[in-house]
């Protein structure tokens, strides 16, 4: 045994005044008494005991100088042989996703709280020369404390660990602990965790297996993963107990190939357990029941179905499980159903068109109403404008849609320069170019299609920015799309009573597309994300900008700004299940809505937010039941057990207990 400080050895010294003060004896008084008869009753009695007094006297010298020895001893570091290096790597790697939210119903604690504990009591016996650091696995990999010789840093830190919703990442947190701690030989990684991994057979079978075939990648990525995971490095603090689960694993809507304003959705409740379970699922769209639908799923099965709906009004769909089991957050799932509202379309004709296609098309389209001629103030205001055959002397504000354009476009600008300048006739406008890249010809194949009475369209570029949809053979451009700050312009040039194109399904097709593009939809329904996974969400960015900034809202009303690159949003990893707010508007705690509980509410949308709803998803997770280690990567890694000076503070804490009883027998007596 060697000393890791031994110049805390001069503490011994103390021992020194202690033997003094027991060398020195005080002094008897004397005092004029009124008989002797009974002092010398009394010296008597202690004349009989003298011979217990002396040695207790010895004893009680002798247990405070143990004390002093133990305790300077207990200062200078004392080491076991084993101990005796150069000082050691310890990294903690604790566990916080959403699988060590489950609650022990023994003790009423979490799996993470446990963890927390036991890394606490492991970061208690670092030593002098040794290092720590801390890293965190749940939902990403996160360093929370860098490689140090300050414990006390560490056990706070443990202390401010908050769990998380997303997967565990334990394969990428031992990883970076290996970066951190480059000497495999002084590196010891400690990993508190239930042992929740992806795949949990690379933990039960610590021995990696050798292949039979050398070119077998996965066979060969497994082993890989198992040796990283179980390495001699590397050691196993299992936390929790198994315990049964429900849980929503699918749970996502999309289009209805049947109803043109209807949603379908797709859910699945998995038993995690040996038994079969009873339970119900509620779904709501908002605060209004959609349905229960009772549940009995057999031991280790599932439920899987789908469910046909229609809803024009969007808001957030929910589907709740009644299960009061160990782990809540997978009990309930969310997805976001966009709003559809009508859309009134004002639809204004020349003298010399009929418009009878173009009518007949838009009212097929689901939620386009078109209004009376004479409309009055009862009707909603028009949110879609077409002209068929004519071309207004002002260009109104919102989206407007030009059919079989007559004339030139109205004068704009300070210059009085034209809108758009129409040019002459084309015989026999075949098309032999489309932009493919276009919403607008999503699934539209108008190639060869002749457009009868098409002609050439020059768009100013003081209307807005133009994008060539539609090129004949000739180079003429026959219909063109505009962005501007005030709504989108479409512009057909092209005759439909005399045209093929109403004949054909592309027409309608393109209709729809031109719904969606005037007001910025896509058509389709945003799929929930899971939890711990980066994605990239669609956002069309105002005008002609192709980049930008939004602010994304979390459900608890934590704010993160985010970058809009050539319409797309990335986000992730997310790590809380709920519905986040993407919204470009200025936030401010004033502007945003306030619930109950004080925090703000993400689904209070504006007209410029989109909602992203975040859902756990995750059967590994959701999966309670522990793996049993081998015993190969269960427990302490040695020499991870206490010091000596732990044992030796013991002793002297014994010490002082039992000089405390022999001063109070002397008092007594």
């Amino acid at each position: 045994m060697s000393f890791a400080s031994p110049d805390k050895l001069i503490w011994l010294l103390a021992a020194l005044p202690i033997i003094a003060f027991y060398i020195l004896k005080t002094r008897l008084r004397r005092r004029p008494v009124s008989t002797l008869l009974f002092w010398d009753q009394v010296f008597e009695q202690k004349r009989q005991r003298s011979l217990w007094q002396n040695l207790r006297h010895w004893i009680s010298l002798l247990l405070q100088l143990a004390f002093v020895g133990l305790l300077g001893f207990a200062l200078a570091d004392p080491l076991w042989n084993s101990q005796e290096d150069t000082g050691q790597d310890l990294i903690l790697v604790v566990d916080n996703s959403a699988s060590m939210r489950a609650v022990d119903p023994a003790t009423g604690n979490t799996r993470l709280q446990e963890a927390i504990e036991q890394a606490s009591d492991v970061a208690g016996t670092l030593r002098s020369g040794d290092n720590i650091a801390l890293i965190t696995a749940g939902g990403s990999v996160r360093v929370v404390v860098g490689m140090s010789d300050f414990a006390p840093t560490v056990q706070e830190a443990l202390l401010e660990i908050q769990p998380t919703d997303g997967p565990t990442r334990i394969g990428e947190a031992i990883t970076a602990a290996r970066r951190l701690a480059a000497d495999d030989q002084k590196r010891r990684i400690v990993v508190f965790s239930d042992g929740g991994v992806a795949n949990r057979d690379l933990l039960t079978d610590a021995s990696p297996q050798p292949t039979a075939d050398p070119n077998d990648a996965s066979a060969a990525a497994a082993a890989e993963q198992r040796r990283s995971l179980t390495g001699d490095d590397v050691r196993w603090m299992q936390v929790g107990t198994s315990q049964d689960n429900l849980a929503i694993t699918t749970f996502q809507v999309r289009r209805s190939t049947v109803d043109p304003i209807g949603y379908s959705l797709l859910v699945e409740v998995h038993n995690f357990s040996s038994q079969p379970a009873e339970t119900r699922l509620t779904l709501k769209l908002d605060d209004a029941l959609v349905d229960v639908i009772p549940l009995e799923i057999e031991a280790e099965g599932s439920f899987r179905k789908q469910i046909d709906s229609t809803s024009r009004a969007g808001g957030v769909l929910t589907g709740e499980l009644k299960s009061d089991d160990a782990l809540q957050v997978d009990n309930v799932a969310r997805a976001i159903l966009p709003n559809r509202p009508e859309i009134p379309v004002k639809l204004v004709a020349g003298e010399d068109s009929e418009s009878y296609y173009l009518r007949r098309v838009l009212e097929s389209i689901p939620l386009v109403k078109i209004l009376s001629a004479d409309a009055v103030d009862s009707e909603p205001a028009a949110r879609l404008t077409v002209f068929a055959g004519v071309v207004p002397e002002t260009i109104p504000e919102g989206p407007v849609l030009l059919v079989d354009i007559p004339e030139s476009g109205p004068a704009i600008g300070t210059d009085g320069q034209p809108a758009w300048r129409l040019g002459e006739q084309v015989d026999n406008p075949i098309i032999a170019k489309q932009e493919k890249q276009s919403p607008l010809l999503r699934h539209v194949q108008l190639q060869n299609v002749i457009l009868a009475g098409g002609r050439d369209l020059e768009v100013s570029e003081s209307l807005g920015t133009p994008t060539t949809l539609l090129e004949t053979a000739g180079g003429d451009r026959v219909c063109v799309s505009i962005e501007r700050s005030e709504g989108r312009i479409l512009l057909l040039a092209s005759d439909l009573d005399t045209s093929d194109l109403p004949l054909r399904i592309a027409f309608p097709v393109l209709m729809t597309n031109a719904m969606n593009w005037f007001f910025r939809e896509t058509g389709e329904i945003r799929p929930a994300l899971a939890t711990g996974l980066t994605t990239d969400v669609p956002w069309d960015v105002a005008e002609d900008s192709e980049t930008g900034t939004a602010n994304l809202i979390a459900p608890s009303g934590e704010r993160t700004l985010v970058t809009v690159q050539r319409n797309k949003v990335k986000l992730g990893p997310l790590p809380s299940v709920g519905v986040y707010r993407l919204t470009t508007e200025d936030v401010s705690e004033s502007g945003d809505v306030e619930t109950g509980e004080g925090e703000t509410d993400p689904t209070a949308a504006t007209d410029d937010t989109n909602l992203v709803a975040v859902n756990l998803s995750d059967a590994n997770e959701s999966d309670l039941r522990l793996p049993e280690l081998p015993e190969t990567t269960a427990g302490e890694l040695p020499p991870a057990g206490r010091s000596p000076w732990f044992y030796l503070i013991l002793a002297a804490t014994g010490l002082v207990i039992t000089e405390w009883a022999l001063f109070q027998r002397r008092v007594v007596a």
